[in-house]
């Protein structure tokens, strides 16, 4: 299955950890979306992402190929059965004009906006570095990293 990581799992190592058969495919785009810090995480004492609609923004991301058996296991881990994030599938544009289908997570009641957890955008910060994603978009995850706590 397509997985689209837009968060901190645009970090393939964090994403390894719970899905150790993750493989990179290429990059891709969510048009009309952008990322915001919806959710208030007590572990991470700080916002983490969601995806919230935005006519003419850009998501930019990664599409992984993850072995459904181990996206059931990210479920948990992303708190699916509690109901705080869903999984949901969306069509996203890759790096060569083609629409593909990919799993994404998704706060399923945005609160907020809370100020951006440092350790959180950090590995946003990394993935979109290992992934080699637009400059500018970089650029944009480096200001929230240097805004957040």
């Amino acid at each position: 299955m397509y997985h689209f990581g837009y968060g901190s799992n645009l970090n393939l190592d964090f994403l390894r950890k719970y899905c150790p058969s993750a493989e990179f495919v290429k990059k891709a785009y969510l048009p009309n979306f952008e990322v915001q810090f919806r959710f208030w995480s007590e572990k991470r004492q700080g916002g983490i992402s969601t995806i919230i609609e935005k006519p003419g923004s850009l998501v930019h991301g990664v599409i992984y190929e993850v072995p459904e058996e181990e996206l059931l296991e990210m479920d948990i881990i992303e708190s699916v059965p509690q109901g705080l994030y869903s999984r949901e599938t969306f069509m996203v544009l890759d790096e060569y004009g083609e629409w593909e289908k990919g799993d994404l997570y998704r706060v399923t009641d945005p609160k907020g906006p809370f100020t951006p957890s440092r350790s959180y955008v950090e590995l946003m910060l990394s993935g979109a570095k290992q992934h080699g994603l637009d400059p500018e978009y970089v650029k944009k995850i480096e200001v929230i990293y240097a805004r957040s706590e």
